[in-house]
């Protein structure tokens, strides 16, 4: 009852009990956030140069280059759907799966020389505060798009929230001026986007 909307992943397990409790209303999808793959120097496999992300999983698997799963929710799946989607090539000697998740994941992908996928907007954080080489690659491609929807809290269950204000703010996410402004919206060193308006989806 301390919030009047609530913003997450939709496939996140917490938003999905919020929603399965009754807690929530419908979920209206805003955007989607990007995942990338994170290149070590000199980029021996040229994931930079790939055009889908399957290719660029590939030419990781084909190289034999060291690739650090990110064992967290979405991003191993992520990591599994490329594999599979790319042949399901050997994984003795280069595929690293060791439960790391998050900052040790890229802790270890930096120390190793290794690639690995992780969301862009929380490794330039990562990468803000740690010294490291590695840096995104953003391919432009759905799958390593997720949708991020906001929930308006439900009056009925949780008395006292502002109704008003939660219904003025989704609009104001979903007014297709502001699906713009989130379509052009970019950081210093990455020319992609990294959040890609889902208002339509609604």
């Amino acid at each position: 009852g301390k919030a009047d909307v609530v913003f997450s992943h939709l496939g996140h397990r917490d938003a999905r009990e919020f929603l399965q409790e009754g807690l929530g209303e419908w979920p209206q999808a805003v955007l989607s956030n990007t995942q990338g793959f994170i290149v070590p120097p000199g980029d021996p496999a040229r994931v930079a140069t790939a055009t889908d992300p399957v290719q660029a999983f590939g030419r990781i698997a084909r190289s034999k280059s060291p690739f650090v799963v990110n064992d967290i929710e979405g991003v191993k799946y992520l990591t599994e759907t490329l594999w599979h989607a790319a042949g399901r090539p050997d994984k003795t000697g280069w595929y690293l799966d060791r439960g790391l998740g998050k900052s040790e994941a890229m802790d270890a992908a930096a120390k190793m020389n290794a690639y690995s996928i992780w969301g862009v907007s929380p490794f330039l954080e990562y990468r803000e505060a740690n010294d490291v080489a590695l840096r995104p690659i953003v391919l432009n491609d759905s799958l390593m798009q997720r949708l991020m929807v906001s929930v308006a809290v439900n009056p009925a269950k949780l008395p006292g929230v502002n109704v008003e204000g939660a219904r003025a703010f989704q609009a104001y996410l979903l007014d297709p001026a502001t699906q713009a402004m989130i379509r052009a919206f970019r950081v210093p060193g990455v020319p992609q986007p990294l959040f890609w308006p889902q208002g339509r989806t609604n």
